[in-house]
């Protein structure tokens, strides 16, 4: 928040006091659109797609200000450029995978604004598909929408989990990157970067995908 410190100072508020809504909450949205614009790598390139972590627990206090920039930001940036995966646990209990955490969870998220477009279920076993079936049906998304991150040997096999569930088609179609144009040097290069880091999964215990 130094910014918005920076920013008081200079006078941009003209004497106001500062409020979360909009002071706050426009300073997180200006950051997150300004650091999307940094280059990531050599090419110097803008990115197309910045990722964006809001930890916490839904309803919390702290994360209010965050949860409430992320419902802004998404009619600031428009629906077609905003996509939002929600991470939730799925408790084993007596053998038995609840889903009522996750659908309270969801249910608390829409009443503050946002609605997932995918649902990330932590889980210490693969997903039953009763499970999914309970959580489509009663977290109002489709049934690719909801995506099995069950534990596996190693947190370095968990983009192959993902990719295996069709992450990468669904992000391509609901954020329309598919008209990005890739060249044939990235694209080689892409594929180089996931065949090494396929290969040092390897080495970190077998990998456990269904």
């Amino acid at each position: 928040m130094s910014v918005l410190c920076n920013v008081q100072r200079k006078g941009d508020y003209l004497g106001k006091t500062v409020q979360v809504v909009p002071h706050i909450t426009n300073a997180i949205q200006d950051h997150i659109e300004r650091v999307a614009h940094i280059p990531v790598d050599d090419s110097q390139e803008i990115p197309d797609v910045c990722i964006i972590e809001l930890g916490g627990t839904v309803g919390d206090i702290e994360s209010a200000p965050f949860v409430e920039a992320m419902r802004q930001f998404q009619f600031r940036v428009g629906h077609e450029n905003f996509a939002l995966i929600h991470v939730s646990l799925v408790p084993v209990i007596n053998g038995e995978q609840k889903s009522k955490p996750t659908q309270a969870a969801i249910r608390d998220l829409r009443g503050l604004g946002l609605a997932p477009d995918l649902i990330a279920c932590r889980c210490s076993q693969r997903l039953e598909e009763a499970l999914i079936d309970k959580l489509t049906m009663f977290c109002h998304v489709g049934p690719g929408q909801v995506i099995g991150v069950h534990d596996v040997s190693s947190t370095y096999h968990v983009p192959l989990l993902l990719r295996q569930q069709k992450i990468i088609e669904y992000l391509t179609k609901r954020l329309g990157l598919g008209g990005i144009t890739v060249s044939q040097r990235q694209r080689s290069q892409g594929e180089v970067r996931w065949g090494r880091w396929k290969n040092l999964t390897v080495s970190y215990g077998p990998i456990r995908l269904r």
